[in-house]
């Protein structure tokens, strides 16, 4: 299979970057490159935020405080690259095109961000686009997708297997609010369901166990295209 890792910055970097859970990420990576061909996108999460809440004193220019979120995803990405030590490429891949390339070398391809206005998540879902992924795996700080936002109603249900049309819908309406806290933000769920992509959404304690992820075998939900 052809596999494209979401791992969301908050999770990888929570307050203070998460060393037991790196060097578990890059241990279930390099594993599972072995019998298949990955690639990895890496968010900005709480850091990127700071960043960017700061900045708004400074500046009330969006696409320039996005720069500064596409920087920080990209420190948490080189993290990775570290842990993974000669597995990865060595350097923050920019294009979807040299992922490609990355992947026929047997390496795996590590990414940030990329454009202004682009979420790490629709990065992912792009590349697993361009890259005709067999599957998106998303992690995230939520262990699945829920009905409403659990953090704020504790009788929120979580829904196991939804269809992508279903995803976008729940995207749509949770980026509708005022600071929406959906697990996919609604332009990537656009471009999952555009490239009819696959994908498992998981929390980081499914993460621990990848091999098994990707197998099927989490407690997150299943996006089926």
């Amino acid at each position: 299979m052809r596999i494209v890792f979401d791992i969301g910055g908050s999770v990888l970097v929570p307050e203070d970057p998460d060393i037991d859970f790196i060097k578990a990420m890059a241990y279930e990576l390099v594993k599972i490159s072995e019998d298949h061909e990955v690639a990895v996108v890496v968010g900005g999460g709480k850091v990127a935020r700071k960043y960017i809440q700061a900045a708004k004193e400074f500046t009330p220019n969006e696409t320039f405080k996005d720069y500064i979120g596409i920087h920080i995803t990209r420190a948490n990405a080189m993290l990775l690259i570290a842990a993974l030590g000669e597995k990865a490429y060595p350097f923050i891949i920019q294009d979807f095109r040299k992922a490609w390339e990355v992947i026929q070398l047997k390496k795996i391809p590590i990414m940030g961000g990329t454009h202004p206005g682009h979420t790490t998540d629709a990065v992912a879902a792009l590349l697993a686009e361009y890259l005709q992924a067999d599957l998106l795996v998303v992690i995230t700080n939520v262990d699945g997708v829920y009905d409403s936002d659990p953090k704020k109603n504790p009788n929120a249900k979580k829904l196991d297997r939804i269809t992508v049309d279903q995803l976008v819908e729940i995207a749509m309406q949770e980026e509708s609010k005022a600071g929406g806290s959906g697990v996919v933000d609604a332009l990537a769920a656009k471009f999952i369901q555009r490239g009819k992509i696959k994908t498992y959404i998981v929390g980081k304690k499914d993460a621990y166990h990848l091999f098994d992820v990707i197998k099927g075998k989490h407690s997150g939900t299943i996006v089926e295209p």
